[in-house]
Parts: structure tokens; C-alpha cells; sequence
């Protein structure tokens, strides 16, 4: 009997889906991904006309393209950076559409507004899925049912807000990072970024230029090394007008308050009823982080941060079609809880670390995909990707502004797996 599967998005998750799918075509599976845009590249398209995304002008890769890439399938060679903009992804997203033929799989300008359980009596083994969508071209709603639905609607798209005592009588301008777009609109204006995470540093760093001067308002032990014009303070404690104050008690002044503070999960088109439960940030009952324990016919791809995405999203997708295609046989409900807990005992109480954390797996990214891929009863994937990341981690700590510069180069004549061609001086005092 044909299995019928639906993928919601064609980004970056949404692509390494369909790709999976495909290679299991076999087992008879009818899919197809619905998107919102005209395009492919979920969040890596610049000024999307159809939905926002958090693309700004001169952003770069926070990774390598070697450390980016899909297993298998590389960035371009013609390019000797190893940290492209955002329309050099959105290229290789296209060409990795285009390569696997995965186009023809996609509905664009099929928004998804509601994902529901089929009635009971229409169920078999498992849940089954109503999904209703709405040409953004003609208006037409249409309901479709499938077997199994892979949600990779990404998370940058709902932005957390602080709630801080007073900013709405800020005297000044306050915006999201999702809402950055180029350093030109802060000339000459005093900038305090909130959040010390990749978005704020790096935002910090594009502005250097023209802002003329910039908080980095942050609560973390060690600061990253940016300039001399970013001026490290500690996190807000609340606004009174034109003055900040400070957790330490200082007080500053700032023409600009932008929040680097993340996002939050958002899955605006799941029913009440199959809504999974978000707890400080945290979406709960995914077994291997992904397959809805009350709903083993869901799946949830991408939710982890800190991590290296597309070979992520590749790790989860092959596990998810291979569940689909009967490949795998995924445990009962008790192990599977079982195993959420032990994760949850691993990424949070072990750590001490708060809930809201959950989701950055950081160094336990590697481990993952290898339980992923033993399973699978697959080979594990080299340590050379993960060798070079944590390389860069170790520069990107000793110059947050200037490591972007670097060059790297795979190489199997290394003992790492790769060779720096290029480092500026600043990046290499502690790596």
C-alpha cells in the first residue's frame, strides 16, 4: 500500500527531506513538500517577498562550507572562502534541489494552515494526518490526507522578546535581530545589542563600521573578543527612558536597544489537539529528538541549535525515512519516554544547565548523528567535519570579528582531516 507523506517547508530541513524520501521511492512513498515562498531556501532567502526572514545584507556563515555542507554533496570549489554570504547558500540549496530533481516534489505558495488527526475510525496502525492548505495565489483551501507528515518549518521565524521592566518607555529605537537588515540605518548612533550569542556578535561585529558606539549587554563568565569600540556590559535590568540600567547597576545611554535574544518554537498550523508541548522553550516527548511520542507518524526536524544544520537535518531525515519506509521499527511508547528522559538527564541535569538549553546539543551534535546512524546499521560519518568545527570554535573564542577570514581545505593527507590555508594572526594566539 502506497504511504503518503507530507514535508512542510522547503528550506534547508524541507530539502534534506524530500532528498531522503526519494532514495526510498521503492518502498512506495508518495510525497510532496508544501512552501510557502516561490522558492527553495526557507530562511536563507534575502528579503523573501512571500513571509520574513532574518537574513540581512552582509551577513556570513557563522561555519566553514566544508563543516555546512550535506554529506556528500559540497559547496562549490570555485569559491576559495570558507565563510560565504547568504546568497552563496541559497545558490547551493538551488543547486541541491535542482542535482537530486527534488522541484518537481514541491507545491509553491501552498501555505499549510492546519495539520490535524484524521478521525479514529479512519486510522490504521497509527495516527493519520489531515493537512489543509492555501493557495497564496488564488486563495484555494484544500485538505489532503497522508500517513506521515516531517514539519521543518525552521525556528527563525517568531522572535523572543525580553521582558524587561520599562522598555516600552525607551526613549530610542528597539528591534528584534530578526529585523536587522544593514548597518547603514545606525550611523553615528549609539547600539546596545541584548544577547551575546552568535546573532549579537556577529551583528555587533557588522556595525563596527558606522555605529559609533556599541554595548554588548550579556550575562555569559567569558566575553567574546570582538573591538575596542564594542564595550562589554552586563545584561539589562530595566529601561527608564533614555537611561539603561544595568544588572551591575551602571547605567548607559543608547540611541538603539536591539534584542539578539532568539526565537521561540512556533507551529502555528498544528490543531490544538496534536500540539506538541512546549516548556521553557523546550519541545517535549520527541524521542531521538525528533519522532512525536504521541504521534509517532510526526516528525519534527531542525529543532537543535548549536550544531552544524545540513548535515544535522541529513542525520534526521535518513532516520525518519528509513522509520517510513519500514527500515526501521521504532521502539514502544514506554522506551521511547525512556530514552526523552535520559536525553533530558544528559543535555540538562547533567549539564546544570537550564530547560531552555535543551535544544543546543553543541558537542553532543557528533555523538547523536552516530547513534542515528547506528541504528540505521550505516557507517559512522568521518571526524573530520567535526574536527574542523571545533577548530574554528576555538578561533571564533580567541577573535569573534576577524575569524571569518580564515581559509580551510579538506585534506586526507592530514592527521585532522583538513589544513589551514589561511589564518589571520589574532585567531591564532590560542588555537
Amino acid at each position: 500500500m502506497m504511504k503518503r507523506v507530507a514535508v512542510i517547508g522547503a528550506g534547508a530541513a524541507g530539502l534534506s527531506a524530500l532528498r531522503s524520501l526519494v532514495k526510498c521511492q521503492n518502498h512506495l512513498l508518495n510525497f510532496v513538500a508544501f512552501e510557502t515562498s516561490d522558492r527553495v531556501g526557507g530562511t536563507w532567502i534575502h528579503n523573501d517577498p512571500f513571509k520574513a526572514t532574518s537574513m540581512y545584507d552582509r551577513l556570513l556563515t557563522n561555519l566553514p562550507t566544508d563543516v555546512m555542507a550535506y554529506p556528500g554533496f559540497p559547496f562549490s570549489t570555485d569559491d576559495e572562502r570558507s565563510f560565504v554570504g547568504h546568497k552563496e547558500v541559497l545558490k547551493y540549496l538551488q543547486r541541491f534541489a535542482e542535482h537530486y530533481n527534488l522541484l518537481q516534489h514541491i507545491r509553491f505558495r501552498e501555505r499549510v494552515i492546519e495539520v490535524d488527526i484524521l478521525s479514529p475510525e479512519s486510522a490504521n496502525e497509527h495516527d493519520q494526518w489531515n493537512v489543509t492548505v492555501r493557495n497564496e495565489e488564488s486563495g484555494l483551501v484544500t485538505t489532503h490526507q497522508f500517513d506521515y507528515v516531517l514539519i521543518c518549518n525552521g525556528h527563525y521565524t517568531e522572535p523572543k522578546l525580553s521582558n524587561i521592566q520599562g522598555l516600552d518607555t525607551f526613549d530610542g529605537e528597539v528591534l528584534h535581530s530578526h529585523h536587522y537588515r544593514s548597518p547603514s540605518a545606525y550611523k553615528n548612533k549609539i547600539v546596545l545589542i541584548l544577547g551575546a550569542g552568535p546573532s549579537g556578535v556577529d551583528i555587533a561585529a557588522d556595525l563596527i563600521d558606522d555605529a559609533s558606539k556599541i554595548y554588548l549587554s550579556h550575562n555569559k563568565k567569558a566575553s567574546p573578543v570582538i573591538s575596542n569600540k564594542v564595550e562589554m556590559v552586563s545584561g539589562i535590568e530595566r529601561v527608564d527612558g533614555k537611561d539603561i540600567i544595568l544588572r551591575d547597576g551602571k547605567i548607559v545611554n543608547s540611541d538603539v536597544i536591539l534584542l539578539a535574544t532568539g526565537y521561540r518554537f512556533s507551529f502555528p498550523f498544528m490543531a490544538k489537539r496534536c500540539h506538541p508541548t512546549i516548556s521553557s522553550n523546550r519541545v517535549a516527548s520527541l524521542y531521538r529528538l525528533l519522532v512525536d511520542i504521541n504521534h509517532p507518524s510526526l516528525y519534527y526536524v531542525g529543532l537543535s541549535q548549536a550544531i552544524a544544520s545540513f548535515p544535522h537535518f541529513h542525520a534526521q531525515t535518513e532516520f525518519a525515512a528509513a522509520c517510513i519506509s519500514g527500515e526501521f521499527s521504532l521502539p514502544d511508547r514506554k522506551e521511547m519516554e525512556k530514552q526523552c528522559d535520559d536525553l533530558y538527564q544528559k543535555l540538562v541535569t547533567d549539564r546544570n544547565e537550564v530547560e531552555k538549553h535543551y535544544h543546543n546539543l553543541k558537542e553532543y551534535q557528533w555523538t547523536y548523528i552516530r547513534e542515528l546512524n547506528h541504528l540505521l546499521n550505516r557507517p559512522p560519518p568521518t571526524y573530520v567535519v567535526e574536527n574542523l568545527y571545533n577548530h574554528v570554535h576555538t578561533v571564533r573564542q580567541a577573535n569573534s570579528l576577524l575569524y571569518k577570514q580564515s581559509r580551510y581545505r579538506l585534506c586526507n593527507e592530514s592527521h585532522e582531516g583538513y589544513v589551514v590555508v589561511f589564518e589571520p594572526s589574532e585567531c591564532q594566539s590560542t588555537a
